[in-house]
């Protein structure tokens, strides 16, 4: 039963009606995969509706500081049959995400064959990027309570510039390993590159079936470029580099299935924490390049991603606060341009394949909050 207005409610039907009407459009991205994301909703939602039930069958929920109006925030934690305000949100804002580093492996010889540095001298630093979303809520007047989320991130930038120089070590030049080849001619300078881009795209719907709780369903889109280099330091000054270059791509697609809650709330500020599962279909391709030889590689594979969110925010007015956040991804089976370097070579077209990996990106989100 309602507490509010004493009539019974019903939250497994609306989820099962959405399931059902969107069982014509079928295709080929895991389509029963999401279909069983959207059921496990409605059923989690119904369980987690019937333990909310108090002894008299009425629903108990406590507003925060119920002795002063509610702002649009504060209509957050209400259980969605109660929250029918308010309608459309926005955030902007920014990343700060730190890629992680490759495992140790060989990178960098001298004259006599000596190993002198390891891929961990390339060490990713931390990149500013983007994060928007738009929620619209209240789909329907018959199912109070369910939202529709678009969300775009993007961090695309050099992570990583290292310069190695022969006068540092007891040598005349230097002998990089890229891809299992060193050059012909060695030079006395070299400069390493790391550029990775990362964009996301996320649709998503979801439902509160109880205070502080929400949970969602829905696709997400993730998509990876690097590129690793490795260029004589002295042609930087020219207009055209010399050296290596590798190139390897991660565009995935999927279902996504995910939780938020609301863990503190004084009215005034909130502390939650949202996490997120996505099965990903990834293609990959990729390429390497030296001055007499070259190859390139393509293949499939299952990847999953993990989305995880822990911050605050503080209320600025009743439509609008600021926030911040820690923000983890990881992405397993996928491919890295410098990783490959490892696991590939020129010489060898047995290793002229994906090798897959686990990647993640540890940082902050931060950004300003409205709703109507």
């Amino acid at each position: 039963m309602d507490g509010i207005t004493g009539n019974k409610l019903d939250l497994a039907k609306p989820l099962v009606a959405l399931v059902r009407w969107l069982a014509p459009f079928r295709c080929s991205f895991r389509w029963a995969s999401f279909r069983c994301s959207l059921a496990m909703l409605a059923l989690v939602g119904s369980l987690l509706s019937s333990l909310a039930m108090g002894g008299d069958g009425q629903r108990e929920f406590n507003a925060p500081d119920a002795d002063r109006p509610l702002n649009n925030f504060d209509k957050f934690d209400l259980p969605g049959p109660h929250r029918f305000e308010p309608l459309f949100g926005v955030d902007i804002g920014g990343l700060a995400l730190k890629r992680s580093g490759p495992d140790a492996f060989p990178l960098l010889y001298t004259d006599s064959a000596e190993l002198v540095e390891t891929s961990d001298q390339i060490d990713p630093e931390m990149k500013l990027g983007a994060r928007i979303s738009v929620t619209l809520f209240n789909l329907s007047r018959y199912a109070p309570g369910f939202d529709c989320d678009l969300v775009f991130l993007s961090v695309d930038d050099t992570v990583a510039e290292t310069r190695f120089d022969a006068g540092n070590y007891t040598t005349t030049n230097l002998n990089p390993l890229f891809y299992g080849g060193s050059p012909l001619s060695p030079d006395p300078s070299y400069t390493m590159f790391l550029d990775s881009d990362l964009d996301s795209a996320e649709w998503m719907i979801g439902y509160r079936p109880i205070q502080r709780i929400r949970l969602t369903a829905g696709l997400r889109w993730f998509r990876l470029n690097e590129t690793f280099d490795v260029i004589e330091t002295a042609s930087l000054a020219t207009t055209t580099r010399s050296g290596f270059f590798s190139s390897a791509s991660n565009k995935a697609f999927g279902f996504q299935v995910g939780g938020e809650a609301t863990l503190w709330t004084n009215g005034r500020s909130r502390l939650y924490a949202r996490g997120k599962y996505a099965a990903l279909n990834n293609e990959v391709r990729g390429s390497a390049v030296a001055l007499n030889t070259s190859f390139a590689y393509e293949g499939e594979t299952d990847s999953s991603l993990f989305d995880v969110e822990l911050g605050g925010s503080i209320w600025l007015c009743s439509w609008a606060s600021l926030q911040l956040a820690y923000q983890g991804l990881w992405l397993e089976d996928a491919v890295g341009a410098l990783e490959q370097s490892n696991r590939q070579s020129f010489f060898d077209t047995a290793t002229q394949k994906p090798a897959f990996h686990d990647l993640n990106w540890n940082g902050l989100n931060f950004g300003f909050s409205m709703v109507w």
